[in-house]
């Protein structure tokens, strides 16, 4: 299994359609070489995805709904399992079957009084403004004795205390999204893609709930089954990477930074994405390394060494891989710019040395070739124009073989244009006959 990133430092420098792309080419080169999901497109981009609308191909639920199931899992279903567990001794201790010395029956009032309501909904319960009430007259039940006053028990003749265990259940069953109702495939092409089809972010409570560690660990745990289901996953990143995921970002197996080559800002702009995620993984690298991973980093990185073991996961850090992708290039005289200031950049930071061999130049896209075929044929311009394919079954070969040589910053301006223009001149299908035969 491969996981890929694909980042870059602001919308519009071309992520989105060489993910799409970068999916096709990888599906082609494993033709049923593994298993019948061997690629998903994920669209992490919650503020404004895209992918599900460009392909039109359209998933039964979006990530909307998975927020709302997340949700219910997180407030709803904890909030009435901790109610249930307050109901109950109450009852018992109202029917004589608990006496009121019961530590039971205290820890249960105990929890009755610092419950968190404000995160139920209750107008969504069948039950609902019965608990409103029961939570209105917190003030007036301070010891069991009170529960005895003439208002608590005509209010719990209201509650059916069985009918609310039943509800629970359909509420515990409704709380685990199903992966397969959030994916939907391409046929055309082979391979999965999954994401929000309207904006998540924009809506406020969800906006609240991104940032709650509760609440985002689960969205990671969702995110860490889809990439345990698919052979590949391709992440496209919104703009900036994905800040409050820095987790997954800093344990995936491989990197692509997009390198916007059109303007001279435009490539400062892409320089210091690279930075920027440099900054992010030395950090967790160096935490993770001393033992000192916390919250929800500890959580996610526990759940990778359940499934790869503790060495996979050092060594997955260790050995990073990093590329960019030179994207928008006119003419081939841009690419010595790019790489002499990054160079300059990297040398300023005292990182040059310890990076010159881990960035990798791993693609060159030539931005007049994608404009003349996005414009007349959409997106998804893998296998439609012959020099396009070429250079983004360069891409692909870089991802699925990891002895394919690639040249790194250390090599020269020279050695590396010669590497890019000579690898995208052969078709993946026959640099790949020898992994494909492998995987089967």
């Amino acid at each position: 299994m491969a996981v890929v990133s694909i980042i870059g430092h602001k919308g519009g420098v071309g992520k989105t359609t060489l993910s799409i792309n970068i999916a096709a080419a990888i599906t082609q080169a494993l033709n049923s070489a593994t298993s019948d999901k061997p690629v998903c497109l994920f669209d992490l981009d919650l503020r404004l995805p895209t992918i599900t609308g460009i392909l039109n191909s359209h998933p039964q639920k979006t990530f909307f709904d998975l927020f709302e199931t997340l949700a219910n899992r997180t407030y709803q279903v904890d909030f009435l399992q901790t109610l249930y567990q307050i109901l109950v001794p109450f009852r018992e201790y109202k029917e004589g079957n608990l006496p009121k010395e019961s530590p039971r029956l205290l820890k249960s009032i105990a929890i009755y009084k610092n419950l968190n309501e404000k995160l139920f909904n209750y107008s969504n319960f069948e039950f609902g403004d019965q608990i409103h009430e029961l939570f209105l007259m917190r003030g007036e039940i301070e010891r069991p004795s009170d529960l005895r006053k003439k208002e608590v028990t005509q209010l719990f003749k209201r509650i059916d205390i069985k009918k609310f265990k039943n509800i629970l259940r359909e509420y515990e069953s409704n709380a685990q999204p199903n992966i397969d109702e959030y994916i939907s495939y391409i046929e055309e092409y082979g391979f999965a893609i999954l994401g929000g089809e309207i904006p998540i972010i924009g809506k406020k409570h969800h906006r609240q709930r991104i940032n709650e560690p509760e609440f985002l660990a689960l969205f990671l745990e969702f995110i860490q089954k889809v990439c345990e289901e698919f052979g590949h996953v391709i992440l496209d990143t919104p703009a900036g990477g994905v800040n409050h995921l820095s987790s997954i970002m800093n344990s995936i197996d491989q990197v692509l930074f997009i390198f916007d080559v059109s303007n001279t800002i435009a490539i400062k702009g892409s320089i210091d994405a690279l930075h920027t995620f440099i900054d992010y993984y030395e950090d967790f690298y160096e935490n993770y390394q001393k033992g000192s991973l916390s919250g929800l980093d500890k959580a996610y990185v526990d759940r990778l060494i359940l499934a790869k073991g503790e060495k996979g996961v050092l060594d997955a850090l260790a050995n990073k891989k990093m590329g960019i992708i030179f994207n928008r290039c006119q003419t081939n005289k841009e690419i010595p710019l790019c790489l002499d200031q990054l160079r300059e950049y990297l040398e300023t930071l005292d990182k040059y040395e310890k990076y010159k061999d881990r960035i990798h130049l791993v693609g060159l896209v030539p931005n007049h070739k994608v404009i003349n075929i996005t414009n007349n044929r959409g997106t998804l311009f893998y296998d439609k124009d012959k020099t396009l394919s070429n250079r983004v079954d360069a891409i692909a070969r870089s991802i699925i073989d990891s002895n394919v040589a690639q040249p790194t910053l250390a090599y020269s301006n020279k050695e590396i244009l010669s590497n890019l223009e000579k690898r995208s001149k052969s078709r993946i299908g026959r640099t790949f006959s020898r992994i494909a035969s492998s995987l089967s």
